[in-house]
């Protein structure tokens, strides 16, 4: 029941900022140019970058992801993440998730724009200590922010910031995520 009202809660969190970002962006006039994104275009892409667990070491992350825009401003995203293996003082943390995130965009130039993400993840984690293998799987919220450097049409550049909530053999953390990447349009 616990995750029920959590999902729940990210659901109207995340209606809340597509209608927001939309609110904002016919507030201010914004004009269709060439970076805006065409209603029902969808993406792929694929993210490496630098993990950060309290009290652990960083290790390297990967992600790939699949989405859709509903209009220039709103769209959604589905994605696969491998955290990497993390070394804390007397364990290792072992961690991947799926994620479902709702996407706003905002325009910052002809070639630049800003995105915020805000969605759940399914993780399924590893904690390895001397004496025992603890794992865990659960969904927590996942949020992020990022920019766009179109490179053309259908590629991008892309810069993110994530963090992700999750359980670890008992006890709720946080990986923070630092990434680039590369999007393709189609």
């Amino acid at each position: 029941m616990h995750n029920v009202r959590k999902f729940s809660g990210l659901i109207l969190a995340v209606a809340a900022l597509g209608s927001g970002v939309t609110a904002q962006a016919q507030s201010t006039g914004m004009s269709s140019s060439n970076w805006a994104p065409a209603v029902g275009q969808r993406y792929i892409g694929l993210n490496g970058g630098s993990t950060d667990l309290r009290l652990g070491d960083n290790s390297t992350a990967y992600e790939i992801y699949a989405g859709g825009m509903w209009n220039k401003n709103f769209g959604l995203e589905v994605g696969l993440t491998d955290f990497g293996k993390i070394n804390r003082p007397g364990n290792t943390v072992d961690a991947s998730g799926f994620s479902i995130k709702a996407v706003g965009v905002v325009p910052l130039s002809e070639s630049f724009s800003a995105f915020a993400k805000l969605g759940t993840m399914y993780t399924r984690t590893t904690v390895t200590s001397p004496s025992s293998v603890n794992k865990d799987n659960g969904w927590g919220a996942t949020y992020g922010l990022g920019l766009n450097f179109d490179i053309t049409k259908q590629f991008a550049a892309v810069l993110q910031w994530e963090q992700a909530n999750m359980d670890l053999a008992g006890t709720s953390d946080h990986i923070n995520t630092t990434s680039v990447g590369l999007k393709y349009r189609f």
